[in-house]
């Protein structure tokens, strides 16, 4: 487990694709600092020159570039682990008895980058081992057009990494009417997203397998780390389980990893570059025992120890258990799940973590609705992270554009002045309002917050803003530190620049 400790956050992808990380062991480590006065600062990424191969680490690279934040270690800090650590000790995973297995011949489907790592581990162990893995075929989706006029084909990382393993492709978008190849005695889907029928899991020997990036049945469904970080979880895992010939997440467990503990603050771009090479490791030493081999057994839960117990000085551990009625699914993420709203935006940081860039509707002084898009999110400050602050007032109906504050309201608003005032990291500061919008939606919000609420006019709801008196490109929202902006139509810009069409002044009494 001490490796995995180590193991806090994973650093930016610099120039190896996600699953090249399991050969090199270069899993660079994110050291997390707090500071009780300022807000950590992020640090632009360096443009990189990715393999080609991988079209997910361009997707990775082009979330991360805005929509995360990194923390610089310390120079004097060794962020690589030594060759010889296993990132996943064999003796922190609860396997059943060894069994013997037929050499395998599979086939592997898969897409995005996080299946890529699987994928190469599978073949190194193929080329390692052929006793074990005698031959593997791979299953992709066909590309998709993209780009001006629809006349560029995107195709799936996979297929380039199948290529230049130089394995057999299958490219399917649906199983209907397809035989696999006769050989077939396994089949594994790893971030497939194509369902494989009970037909095919019934004619391979060993049935089906698949890794998925949570401790199942928690967070069942296509984007578990994204929720595990909504959800505000301090642990994930990785969990092989069986292909179910019903329903998606639902085979039997048979090996999970130890809870991996989720760093605070961290991003899922960060979360997937640690759990990619771990999944794929799991995947193979899960063969190795032979786990898919009959009878099957199920796995264990594990501890999240050990810690010392006061007095007795010997090692306890707490056993992780997910009450049924407090399991999370966790479905597709969409453009809309992006979208910010009154109620979600006391979780705007999380958010940005967990989905990148988010959006509101607002309208600019001449009445012209437009959709805001928050590029980059600095962080929370730590002297406001606990403070009750206003996110949004309602406006007088009276005015669209000229707004009066009512008693109560100036007396929200200088407890808050007051408060960024006091943050070291913050300082002085002065409201701004932008008229806020949101979409009727009676739908249930992704992290279980209701969302049902009822679209407004430009009149009935302002976004309160917040810019420091000594810097004048950021504002705040909260506790969040806005420094960059996409306004429909134009490009990012800072904070204060982008918005200076939507903002209306408040005056605030004196605060004594």
């Amino acid at each position: 487990m001490r490796p995995l400790l180590r193991q806090v956050a994973a650093a930016p992808l610099r120039s190896k694709p996600c699953h090249e990380l399991l050969r090199t062991r270069e899993l660079d480590v994110l050291l997390l600092r707090s500071s009780n006065t300022l807000i950590p600062q992020p640090a632009m990424r360096r443009s990189t020159q990715l393999s080609r191969g991988c079209n997910a680490c361009r997707q990775i690279r082009r979330y991360g570039s805005n929509a995360t934040t990194t923390l610089i270690p310390p120079e004097d800090v060794n962020l690589v682990p030594p060759e010889d650590v296993n990132l996943i000790p064999l003796e922190d995973v609860k396997w059943g008895k060894a069994k013997k297995s037929d050499p395998l011949r599979i086939l592997f489907c898969g897409s995005d980058e996080f299946s890529c790592a699987s994928l190469e581990a599978l073949h190194e162990e193929h080329l390692r081992n052929p006793a074990l893995i005698q031959s593997i075929d791979v299953v992709v989706r066909p590309g998709k057009r993209t780009g001006r006029g629809n006349k560029i084909i995107q195709h799936p990382p996979i297929r380039d990494l199948a290529k230049t393993l130089g394995l057999p492709i299958h490219k399917r978008d649906t199983f209907t009417g397809w035989n696999m190849p006769s050989h077939t005695n396994l089949i594994i889907a790893v971030s497939f997203g194509l369902f494989v029928p009970p037909r095919l899991l019934h004619a391979a020997q060993y049935g089906g397998l698949n890794i998925h990036p949570s401790l199942l049945p928690d967070l069942r469904g296509p984007a578990p780390l994204q929720h595990a970080l909504l959800a505000g979880r301090a642990y994930t895992g990785i969990s092989l389980q069986t292909l179910d010939d019903r329903a998606f997440d639902h085979g039997l467990v048979l090996a999970r990893t130890p809870p991996l503990p989720i760093p605070s603050d961290t991003d899922y771009a960060a979360l997937l570059a640690l759990v990619t090479p771990l999944a794929a490791e799991l995947l193979v030493q899960g063969l190795r025992r032979g786990v898919h081999v009959p009878p099957l057994e199920e796995a264990g839960e594990h501890a999240l120890g050990p810690e010392e117990s006061e007095g007795q000085g010997q090692e306890v551990r707490e056993v992780v258990r997910v009450k049924t009625e407090n399991l999370l699914h966790a479905p597709k993420i969409t453009k809309q799940d992006r979208q910010l709203r009154a109620s979600n935006l006391p979780q705007l940081w999380r958010r940005y973590r967990a989905l990148g860039p988010l959006w509101f509707w607002a309208r600019d002084r001449q009445g012209v609705r437009k959709r805001v898009i928050i590029e980059r999110v600095a962080g929370e400050d730590a002297g406001l992270a606990d403070v009750a602050l206003a996110f949004t007032l309602a406006a007088d109906m009276s005015s669209s554009f000229v707004f009066n504050l009512h008693a109560k309201q100036k007396e929200i608003l200088v407890l808050d002045a007051a408060a960024y005032a006091a943050a070291d990291g913050v300082g002085p500061s002065v409201p701004r309002l932008v008229a806020f919008e949101q979409d009727d939606n009676t739908a249930p919000s992704i992290d279980g917050i209701d969302i049902s609420e009822t679209a407004n006019s430009a009149g009935q709801t302002r976004l309160v803003l917040w810019f420091p008196e000594g810097d004048s490109d950021v504002c705040y929202l909260g506790p969040c530190r806005i420094e960059m902006i996409k306004v429909e139509g134009d490009k990012a810009k800072p904070a204060a620049r982008a918005l200076k069409d939507f903002l209306v002044s408040v005056e605030l009494p004196t605060i004594e």
